[in-house]
């Protein structure tokens, strides 16, 4: 079985609309989801907002997106993975983030993400790439309890790091 896997950020408007389109059809039931892939436009576009896009054979089965946190500027925060489930199991998620932690290792002091609390294979992926459960709690609505991970980036500042993180999550 041939294969052509090509990973990068958003190069150019065709990427941007790809992804954007890709996030459309995946909303996942999260509420006023449609606002955020719309707001995610705008700050890709502005650079606020950095994506890893994963393409085979030229379409798009796979995205990452990060930003530094808007209330920690020490912290860089996952918003959105996505493999599209025919690609699953090939390790695209493990390396997408690997890049970000690899390339951003010097900049922030941890990376933080969240994630239903009913998405336990989420969760079990994200723990295998060595991110902690830091509390539970309702973050975007509040029947659903979200799951908010960490991952260290500066092993010796670990416990000061949780502590910072935890100052700063607040349920809605």
């Amino acid at each position: 079985m041939a294969f052509d896997f090509n990973f990068h950020g958003i190069e150019d408007r065709t990427d941007l609309k790809e992804l954007i389109d890709f996030l459309a059809y995946q909303d996942l039931g999260y509420p006023r989801y449609q606002e955020w892939v719309q707001r995610t436009e705008h700050e890709l576009d502005s650079g606020y907002k950095k994506a890893i896009l994963a393409f085979s054979e030229r379409y798009l089965v796979a995205d990452l997106i990060y930003q530094q946190h808007k209330e920690a500027a020490c912290f860089l925060e996952l918003k959105n993975l996505r493999i599209h489930p025919a690609f699953r199991l090939r390790g695209f998620g493990r390396f997408m983030l690997r890049q970000v932690e690899v390339e951003h290792a010097e900049q922030y002091e941890a990376i933080i993400c969240d994630a239903r609390a009913n998405q336990s294979d989420t969760i079990k992926f994200l723990e295998s790439c060595g991110y902690s459960p830091l509390i539970t709690c309702p973050l975007y609505d509040q029947n659903t309890p979200e799951i908010v991970m960490i991952k260290s980036l500066n092993k010796d500042k670990k416990q000061f790091i949780i502590a910072t993180a935890l100052d700063f999550i607040k349920p809605n």
